[in-house]
């Protein structure tokens, strides 16, 4: 059971060399993949950033927000489908995300995380995955996730 973080999705959504080759052999070589609503939610916050950064050089957050009262999110809909098929075609099933606030909070301060990727940790430690594929160093200091890569 492999846990697909949002970088490893983003590197092969994006075709990022070498690391999209490394997903693509690890994820056709496993069994069962899971991913959790909270990545999607942040790979799908990474695309955007990433479209209105290359398209129209937005700097950051405040920007990104202002061109999308502006424009709308409909550009980025081919990107968002295409993560949808990318989950779809190797089978990644979306877990729901599995904690409590009190396991969050202990879970940041204990291992030095931010909250997103405390949820990611304890949504894999709920659900039974013991292997987190992740280019995201900060998941090493999780003893019971094996990072992949």
């Amino acid at each position: 059971m492999i846990y697909v973080d949002s970088n490893a999705l983003v590197y092969l959504l994006h075709d990022i060399k070498p690391k999209s080759d490394i997903v693509v052999n690890i994820l056709s070589n496993s069994d069962e993949a899971y991913t959790s609503l909270r990545t999607i939610e942040e790979t799908s916050y990474i695309l955007i950033r990433i479209y209105f950064s290359k398209h129209y050089g937005a700097g950051g957050i405040h920007q990104v927000r202002e061109l999308i009262r502006k424009y709308g999110l409909e550009q980025v809909n081919d990107e968002l489908t295409t993560l949808r098929r990318l989950l779809s075609d190797y089978n990644i099933i979306t877990l729901q995300d599995k904690a409590t606030i009190d396991e969050i909070h202990e879970t940041m301060i204990k291992y030095r995380l931010l909250p997103g990727d405390a949820i990611i940790a304890l949504t894999c430690k709920h659900h039974s995955v013991d292997t987190i594929l992740t280019f995201d160093e900060d998941f090493k200091r999780i003893p019971w996730l094996k990072v992949i890569p």
